[in-house]
């Protein structure tokens, strides 16, 4: 997974600043992201320990997209809360599994 985790940390920085900027709701890069979150849980799913600055990386995707809901409105607002809806149920999977 070491090659991977600059791609992985690149497409959170990617939604983290879509999100904070208030930029367009790119879906291609949430496309990305949840391919980056299937290539983790198949990595890390069976395993006993994950790498700190994935843990990391989890935890910031997590409180970025939980602080966004308080920002965006109408099918945004929508759009997020999906999105968070279901990273949450891939860091459930990769921490708990």
């Amino acid at each position: 997974m070491k090659d991977n985790n600059f791609d992985f940390n690149k497409t959170i920085i990617d939604v983290v600043e879509m999100i904070r900027l208030a930029d367009d709701l790119d879906t291609n890069i949430i496309d990305r992201l949840y391919m980056s979150l299937d290539k983790v849980m198949t990595d890390y799913q069976s395993t006993s320990f994950i790498p700190k600055l994935l843990a990391y990386d989890l935890l910031v995707l997590h409180d970025n997209l939980e602080g966004s809901l308080k920002f965006y409105s109408g099918k945004d607002s929508e759009y997020i809360s999906e999105v968070n809806s279901k990273v949450s149920e891939y860091i459930e999977k990769i921490l708990l599994s």
